[in-house]
């Protein structure tokens, strides 16, 4: 199923990339825009009564513009926490998505944007229960759906005021396998290449 997702947003960055580049004769591109973040995710382990708990950590994202607001972005974040529940059973994962981003570029320095990733979660640091025995260390699929917002500081700056974002992953949690977060994050962005877009 993860391969499937990938090759699925591969073909879409694809597919935007050259319509981008077919209509976009007007508009700079070429862009690299590389993030740092910190991430904070409030997430819930099995669903039914919440049992939610919030997760820590970082995320690196490199965003590839394509002209008229249209971009290409891989992401990779990395969460801990320490106390999933009253035993403070301790939970990690990263996750590795790929997709479309959509900005509004205008002549002020704030670039608001919404895109949509599809991939993958490894999780670890943790019992995984599923229907057939447990895991230590499972791969599963993950999407998020959100936005966020840049201001831009100089020419090769920026600062990621928030960024909010609803993502699923379908980690084995011996009922449904499927959680849902409310992943906020907030960093800098160095511009490398042509500014605009």
């Amino acid at each position: 199923m993860i391969r499937q997702a990938v090759l699925l947003t591969l073909l879409l960055c694809c597919t935007l990339t050259a319509v981008a580049q077919s209509g976009a004769a007007t508009s700079a591109r070429g862009t690299l825009e590389v993030t740092l973040a910190y991430s904070a995710d409030r997430t819930n382990g099995v669903v039914g009564g919440c049992g939610c708990f919030w997760m820590n950590g970082g995320k690196a994202e490199a965003n590839a513009n394509f002209g008229r607001g249209l971009s290409a972005v891989a992401e990779l974040t990395g969460e801990h926490t320490g106390s999933i529940n009253s035993a403070n059973e301790s939970l990690s994962f990263v996750t590795y998505l790929f997709g479309p981003r959509y900005s509004v570029r205008n002549s002020t320095r704030f670039v608001p944007f919404v895109q949509f990733l599809v991939g993958g979660v490894h999780g670890f640091d943790a019992l995984f229960p599923a229907r057939n025995g447990s895991t230590y260390a499972p791969d599963a699929f993950a999407f998020t759906a959100g936005g966020g917002l840049n201001i831009d500081l100089s020419r090769h700056f920026a600062l990621r005021a928030f960024q909010a974002d609803y993502m699923q992953t379908q980690l084995p949690n011996g009922s449904n396998d499927r959680q849902n977060h409310l992943r906020l994050a907030a960093g800098i962005v160095l511009k490398l290449g042509r500014s605009g877009g």
